[in-house]
């Protein structure tokens, strides 16, 4: 290659590796503006979300209470009308009707007008024609009504009719009407209305329509008769509503509908339709009340992220400037021990001053640590010639009591688990021991669920040497009762348990239940020689044997911490 090339190779090469280490590695103040952006975020986002949630809530309980205020409107003017209507059906049972005895009928009527509140009850024939006009008197000839279709709808219905706006016979004043048919002789014979004023119906609002709010009724042809609050003075009754109402008269609901009020006000609209009268009750409210809160959260929510991201970089900023200085004088201090150095001037960065401190004893700690690590590979060297023993005796025992080579692998197997288990728990508690309650839990989970165990005692700290035996005696246990006791049906049940004296020698009981019936063997199996011969070899420890028929029994006494205990125990 010539060298041209070479160099240019070179050159390449080393500006690979100056681009892959920019990559890498970063400057110790992007990490920390990292760190407070990695911490700003969640603290921002958890407080933004908590803060819109309590908002949205609100704005929504006050939606809530929006509606509540709509339907009790709603169902006030229903009220007022159907005890209206009833006023004017008591009133068309009287008897003074069907006598034509009109003029003591209209005295009593305009009591009932005044009762009521209305501009004047009316009687009419089946043509239009009035008979009795509480604000006429009788003498001279009563007009005909021309818009007759609510009273001739009452008529051959035979039902109460409703109005929408209509004008006064009298006066011409927008009112509405309320009809019912008079029945005499078994025939819709007369109509009887009731004239109301707008006023009236306006009254019907006052209480609901607060501050701010807007309210109105509407009958179905879209015409308001009725509006809180007045428009410079104005009820605009006999007017078209606004057309974003318009759009929905008719439905039976419509629920927050962005509108514009008259006065320009950007609103949401409700409304909700009176199947008995067919008006429409419509309730205003300003966005602003239901939709301000929550911009106003979101505009305080963005200001807050970026101070609190601003207030985050510039600390880390003056931070980064701390740490610098501290990992040179860092760095100097480790050039400085190749020559050996004395102590480490402390620094303010605690974590520096402990690797520096770190760094001037590993020395001397090192002959420490060769020894302490030839003091760990003696104690492997220990108790790998112990498992050997165990699993060589194993082997020994469980080849005496095996029919064919099946057998013995099956139950070789086995046991060297139950010695793995075993392992298991001391390495998981640093060889300190196992607890009892874990000894005897993991030794039957591969046998039984927890409905057909009943496993109860105290906490009780075994020494490594009693836990491996303690779990070999369980594990032929559960052999035994997998094969012939209480494991080998359905039904069957144990429970194990176990109490601590005051010596602190433990009792433990293992009592078999709804298996199969028991008989004693002929002759000792494996797991009854080793389990016997385990408790024989060990001061102060005993076992019993009960091959009850009603299910197999075993009680065994040790010492949680061995020959220990039992030789310091008291006579």
């Amino acid at each position: 290659m010539p060298n041209g090339a070479a160099g240019r190779g070179v050159s390449l090469g080393r500006s690979g590796l100056q681009t892959r280490r920019l990559f890498r590695s970063w400057p110790i103040s992007a990490y920390l503006a990292l760190l407070a952006i990695a911490t700003s975020v969640p603290v921002v986002a958890c407080a933004a979300f908590l803060a819109y949630h309590f908002v949205a809530e609100s704005s929504q309980l006050k939606k809530a209470e929006y509606e509540d205020r709509l339907r009790l409107m709603r169902n006030a003017t229903e009220l007022r009308v159907a005890n209206i209507i009833e006023d004017l059906q008591i009133l068309a049972l009287s008897p003074l009707l069907s006598e034509g005895k009109f003029a003591q009928f209209r005295e009593h009527a305009i009591q009932a007008v005044r009762l009521i509140g209305g501009v004047a009850i009316v009687l009419y024939e089946p043509d239009g024609q009035q008979i009795v006009n509480t604000r006429l008197e009788l003498e001279g000839p009563l007009p005909k009504r021309r818009e007759f279709d609510v009273e001739r709808r009452a008529i051959e219905t035979g039902l109460p009719q409703v109005s929408g706006l209509q004008t006064a016979v009298v006066d011409g004043q927008p009112i509405v009407t309320i009809a019912v048919p008079v029945r005499i002789a078994g025939q819709n014979r007369y109509a009887l209305n009731i004239g109301l004023s707008t006023k009236y119906l306006s009254g019907l609002m006052d209480e609901y329509i607060s501050a701010g709010l807007v309210g109105s009724i509407v009958d179905s042809k879209g015409f308001l008769l009725a509006r809180r609050p007045l428009l410079d003075g104005d009820d605009l009754v006999g007017k078209t509503t606004i057309p974003e109402v318009m759009a929905q008269i008719g439905k039976t609901s419509a629920l927050w509908v962005k509108a514009v009020s008259r006065t320009g006000i950007p609103t949401y609209t409700s409304l909700l339709r009176s199947n008995q009268s067919g008006w429409s009750v419509n309730l205003a409210v300003p966005r602003e009340v239901i939709d301000g809160p929550l911009h106003r959260t979101v505009e305080w929510i963005i200001a807050l992220t970026l101070l609190t991201f601003l207030l985050g970089l510039t600390l880390a900023h003056a931070l980064a400037k701390r740490f610098l200085a501290e990992f040179a004088d860092f760095e100097r201090y480790v050039f400085t021990l190749r020559t050996g150095a004395d102590e480490p001037r402390a620094g303010r960065i605690a974590e520096v001053n402990s690797m520096k401190q770190v760094l001037h004893e590993v020395g001397c700690e090192l002959e420490t640590a060769i020894e302490q690590q030839k003091g760990l590979l003696d104690e492997i060297n220990h108790r790998v010639k112990n498992t050997l023993g165990t699993v060589q005796s194993i082997a020994r025992l469980s080849r005496a009591n095996s029919r064919d080579l099946e057998q013995y692998a099956i139950a070789f197997e086995g046991r060297l688990m139950a010695l793995s288990h075993a392992y298991d728990l001391l390495t998981e508690n640093n060889w300190v021991g196992a607890n009892l309650d874990e000894v005897v839990r993991r030794t039957l989970a591969p046998y039984a669920g927890a409905e057909r165990l009943d496993i109860r005692g105290p906490h009780v700290l075994l020494v490594p040497k009693v836990a491996l035996a303690i779990t070999a005696a369980i594990q032929e246990l559960c052999t035994n009762a997998a094969k012939y006791g209480a494991f080998s049906v359905i039904s069957g049940k144990l429970t194990v348990s176990w109490i601590v004296a005051e010596a602190g020698c433990v009792c433990l009981r293992w009592i078999e239940t709804d298996g199969p019936p028991v008989q004693e063997p002929s002759r000792q199996g494996f797991g009854t020689k080793m389990i016997a011969g385990t408790f024989a070899a060990e001061e102060g420890w005993s076992v019993d044997l009960a091959f009850e028929p009603r299910g197999f029994r075993c009680t065994m006494h040790f010492w949680p911490r061995g020959h220990d205990e039992a030789g310091s125990r008291p006579p």
